[in-house]
């Protein structure tokens, strides 16, 4: 209780050391002012009163020192007077001060920003349950590392595997949604019936599809999107159980997905539909391939085993099925690697120049505080002959790095909110959809922590840089010198090696950036085969009911064809069909070239 007792007060005694140091000035002077009173009566004069009264009280000062050091924690009093004093040396050389801080907080900021796109792509977990244990599957053939899935050898991996929990495809559809101003275009997807639960999605109102719902003999049922429920339907729950007429078919509304629902492979869907084969002719034969796949590992399968269960019964459809499956085998990656494969070698490219960047960045801010030590010499040393300890004079350098790169990272803070803005916008729009991580990135509490770690770092290099710069041993020689001969000569040999490691990190970043330059001017001069200017595409889409057969499709295209020829500005017009397996046919990609643009 004692102890405790004494460190409250020794804590208090940081908040009241005027009041404390004036207190004991006036017990001192009262004590003096005894004394001289006590030689006076003595028969001394004024003068030899006073000069033996000051002899007298000679242990009087180290006593109040040492009444000094048990009333407060001595080790915290003299942190708060170096940072005082480092305060008033920044704010004294503005210049120095201002400099090590733009520069030090750019670097850092620039390195955060790219940071928070890497959180946002590569560390944090895709949005379903237990990610870890989601793998999307495909087929292989001869000429292809990933091939889309039939329809009827899905059926067969799904009843004959026995290392996935669950196992459902997956396909993009397009559909045209009738409504009461018109038919309008809108991208979905088709899914098995347990493709939500296998993901672990829980719906915003209404349900998900259930495993019986797709099938030959299955009602048709859809899911909205949560923005097409906003804006189509006002949000209301009334939708459910409503029709809704995509192409040509009517359409049960089951549910609505949760607005934090992205399914990246098929970028935005308006609509999800039950896989059924009824509705498509693709699905109907072995040979059209037109799916892909996800499946849950069991708690404890590795994927290598799944492969190679998943392999097994590849070779034994291409036994049974040569004709289809010749060549077929298994793809099996981890979901979120087929989310973000693409865009990783990018954000590790961008992360690592930002790494060089926030190298070069140290160096500038080293070099800008070993010239200032330098300007300081004369006096390190005068503090270390007047006994200053190497630990107080570790102290001071520490103290005034952690002002620097404190100040430093509250504005890269902000820098990189402003950065990571500018940089989303960079991003195409229609590419975006196929990117939904990226509508999370932002200063987070895990980039927050990044730039702690960032400042932590900078404040032992730059304590450390200095601290080997200065050599303590040759204080009384720099004492001595005082001189310019004395900073050069250091400058010299710590300085240059500075400079070197700049050039080198710069040379680094400058060829870097040189091939990322020549890539670029390369990939927008390819040749294309045609002149693209004075192109422009236009898309047709019509519904299968009307237009299923081939020689509807023919008139139907040669009518878009009459009327965009009637088109003022138009020289000439071409019709291309193209019809992708696995979504709805989508008749006509007609190119025209204008006059002038």
């Amino acid at each position: 209780m004692r102890t405790l007792r004494s460190w409250a007060s020794r804590i208090l005694g940081l908040f009241k050391q005027r009041h404390r140091d004036n207190d004991m000035a006036e017990e001192f002077e009262s004590h003096l002012q005894m004394q001289i009173a006590d030689n006076l009566r003595s028969g001394m004069i004024p003068e030899q009163a006073r000069r033996a009264a000051l002899l007298e009280a000679g242990g009087l000062a180290a006593a109040t020192e040492a009444y000094r050091d048990r009333s407060t924690v001595l080790s915290v009093e003299h942190l708060i007077s170096e940072f005082r004093f480092t305060f008033r040396q920044l704010v004294n050389r503005p210049g120095y001060s201002v400099t090590a801080v733009f520069v030090l907080s750019l670097g850092m900021a620039v390195c955060a920003a790219i940071f928070a796109f890497v959180d946002a792509a590569l560390i944090q977990p895709i949005p379903y349950r237990q990610p870890a244990r989601l793998v999307r599957l495909a087929e292989t053939s001869d000429p292809l590392a990933i091939a889309n899935l039939s329809y009827e050898d899905f059926q067969d991996w799904k009843r004959s595997q026995t290392v996935l929990e669950s196992f459902d495809a997956y396909t993009g559809a397009g559909f045209l949604m009738s409504t009461r101003s018109g038919t309008e275009p809108v991208l979905g997807g088709r899914a098995s019936g347990g493709f939500f639960q296998t993901l672990g999605v829980t719906p915003a109102v209404g349900r998900t599809f259930a495993k019986n719902e797709d099938g030959p003999g299955s009602r048709r049922v859809a899911l909205l999107s949560f923005s097409l429920w906003q804006e189509k339907f006002g949000g209301r729950k009334s939708i459910l159980g409503q029709p809704v007429l995509l192409s040509g078919n009517a359409y049960t509304v089951i549910g609505v997905l949760p607005p934090s629902f992205h399914f990246a492979p098929l970028d935005s869907s308006d609509f999800w539909t039950t896989i059924n084969p009824k509705d498509s002719l693709c699905e109907q034969r072995r040979s059209c391939h037109d799916l892909f796949a996800v499946g849950r590992l069991k708690d404890g399968v590795s994927p290598e085993r799944a492969l190679a269960n998943l392999s097994a019964i590849a070779r034994h459809l291409e036994r049974l099925f040569p004709d289809s499956n010749r060549g077929r085998g298994v793809s099996l990656i981890p979901l979120s690697e087929a989310i973000v494969g693409k865009i990783r070698p990018i954000l590790l490219v961008l992360m690592s120049g930002a790494a060089l960047l926030l190298l070069i960045a140290y160096v500038n801010v080293a070099g800008l505080i070993l010239v200032r030590s330098e300007g300081r010499r004369r006096e390190i040393a005068v503090r270390g002959a007047l006994g200053a300890s190497r630990s107080r004079l570790t102290m001071q350098f520490a103290t005034e790095a952690f002002a620097i790169v404190t100040a430093s990272s509250v504005a890269a803070l902000v820098f990189t909110k402003w950065g990571t803005q500018a940089l989303k916008t960079l991003i195409p729009a229609d590419m975006l959809p196929g990117m939904p991580f990226m509508l999370s990135v932002c200063v987070n509490g895990r980039v927050v922590t990044f730039v702690l770690a960032l400042a932590a770092m900078a404040v032992v290099v730059f304590t450390a840089t200095t601290l080997f710069h200065f050599s303590f041993s040759d204080m009384g020689n720099s004492l001595a010198e005082g001189s310019r001969g004395s900073a050069g000569k250091a400058w010299r040999r710590v300085g240059s090696r500075l400079v070197v490691v700049e050039l080198a990190t710069a040379m680094v970043l400058l060829v870097g950036a040189s091939l990322f330059g020549k890539s670029l001017y390369q990939l927008m001069h390819v040749e294309l085969g045609f002149r693209p200017y004075h192109l422009a595409t236009l898309q047709v889409g019509a519904p299968d009911t009307k237009y299923g057969k081939d020689e509807q499709s023919i008139a139907l295209g040669r009518d878009v064809l009459t009327q965009v020829e009637t088109i003022p500005g138009v020289q000439s017009a071409a019709l291309n069909h193209a019809a992708a397996s696995g979504f709805q046919r989508r008749h006509g990609l007609d190119s025209f070239r204008r006059q002038a643009v």
